[in-house]
């Protein structure tokens, strides 16, 4: 087989060519040192970036914002939100006027009763110290009753023939009454009186504290001596009121 002059350079340039690529295949080959880190860089954002982001964000609220403005808006609603609104406000002035209300009414209610209480609390010391002074009156009166009593006028006189009262006193009593009291006595010849009774008929008054108070002061009575054994006489007392 005859190789033409073309043939025999193509062959030799296709050798070349092998021969150089395995050459730099092996030159390019380094051995195996452990497992490969691998570094993934992450992109850091200026601050032109931000500044940048910042605006479009801007840019597009403004955008909303004239979108909103120049949006077409039904006043009929609005008027309607609006009352909505004044509703609320007034219901919400009820309430607030309502719970005032109740607030002031607890407040009255309260002192009303405080009120009630120390008027009570003042009728019942005023009570209390009227009774006190009908009590320190009543005493006084009595006290003054019976001061008044004890020096209530009377007068004695006696009916003894030939005889004087050496000691007859003037009963100043104590009795509430008042009256004409006769005592029948017997007088024995020293003067001493050793028997008395009461004379109701004589009498214009039969009140057992009157009579008692006769016979109490005619205990203490004494006459004269006389020349009879006994002798019978009277004493009258006379109680004025």
């Amino acid at each position: 087989m005859k190789i033409s002059h073309s043939d025999k350079a193509l062959l030799i340039t296709v050798t070349g060519a092998s021969l150089l690529v395995l050459v730099f295949f092996f030159l390019g080959v380094k051995p195996y040192q452990g497992e490969i880190e691998e570094f993934i860089e992450i992109p850091v954002i200026t601050e032109e970036i931000v500044e940048e982001l910042e605006e479009q964000q801007e840019d597009q609220v403004q955008e909303r914002r004239i979108s909103k403005t120049n949006q077409a808006y039904n006043t009929a609603q609005l008027r309607e939100e609006n009352k909505s609104f004044q509703d609320d406000d007034e219901i919400r002035k009820a309430i607030e006027a309502q719970q005032q209300n109740s607030v002031e009414q607890l407040n009255d209610d309260n002192e009303a009763k405080l009120k009630a209480l120390q008027e009570a609390r003042e009728g019942n010391l005023e009570a209390k110290r009227e009774e006190v002074q009908a009590a320190i009156d009543a005493r006084e009166a009595a006290r003054n009753k019976k001061k008044k009593s004890a020096y209530r006028q009377s007068t004695v006189s006696y009916d003894l023939v030939g005889r004087t009262a050496i000691v007859l006193p003037n009963p100043v009593y104590t009795c509430d009454a008042y009256g004409k009291i006769v005592v029948n006595i017997t007088v024995n010849d020293k003067g001493t009186i050793i028997d008395k009774d009461y004379n109701k008929s004589a009498s214009t008054s039969s009140n057992g504290c009157l009579i008692d108070q006769a016979m109490e002061y005619l205990t203490r009575a004494y006459f004269d001596k006389g020349n009879k054994a006994t002798q019978l006489g009277s004493v009258t007392f006379d109680f004025q009121g």
